[in-house]
């Protein structure tokens, strides 16, 4: 049982194993903050409360669930703590309140571009502002997908792009963008979709 102020939810087990997935979407009842307490279900691999009524802060908590394959959450900034989550296959954090920098490793900080076996950044229609930070993306990384459109990004666009040749869906349009198309993106060729 996970609880939120005068609100709880349950996080059903047996007494063999803890569940390890947990759908919570789109129950309206479940509001304030998503509790840190989160941060305790350590054979969580998936959490979707994604429709809910959450509102706040992602808890940093959410970066010791190492266990986590797949994450959807909502509201506040994106803590750099999700960078540890070495396991990370699928990042959604779309449709959402999400505002703030793009979080990257820094002076022993975790952040998203250490995420090097996650397939999708899921970032769009939200309020992310600031530059795209130039380490975020690297040739070491396996994503498919790299989705941040419809959000407050100003700057340029990177130039990094090129080195992830795993890319097949790039969307960056709808947001402040500047400066020349980066010659590297030329080098994208599983890329489907592209839209700056």
């Amino acid at each position: 049982m996970i609880c939120n102020g005068s609100r709880c939810f349950v996080i059903p087990y047996s007494t063999t194993e803890i569940e390890t997935s947990r759908d919570l979407s789109y129950n309206k009842g479940l509001t304030g903050p998503l509790p840190a307490e989160i941060g305790s279900l350590k054979k969580l691999s998936n959490i979707i409360p994604v429709g809910c009524s959450f509102s706040g802060l992602i808890p940093p908590t959410v970066g010791s669930l190492q266990e986590l394959v797949y994450m959807s959450l909502n509201s506040g900034r994106i803590p750099s703590s999700i960078g540890s989550l070495s396991r990370l296959y699928w990042l959604d954090l779309a449709d959402n309140n999400l505002e703030g920098p793009i979080p990257v490793s820094d002076s022993g900080e975790p952040g998203l571009d250490i995420l090097s076996h996650c397939k999708h950044f899921h970032l769009g229609m939200n309020k992310l502002s600031g530059t795209i930070p130039s380490k975020l993306l690297s040739s070491n990384m396996s994503l498919i997908h790299v989705l941040f459109e419809s959000n407050q990004l100003i700057g340029s666009i990177l130039s990094s792009l090129g080195l992830v040749k795993s890319l097949e869906v790039v969307q960056f349009d709808r947001n402040m963008l500047t400066g020349p198309i980066p010659l590297s993106l030329y080098s994208l060729t599983n890329v489907s979709q592209l839209w700056l």
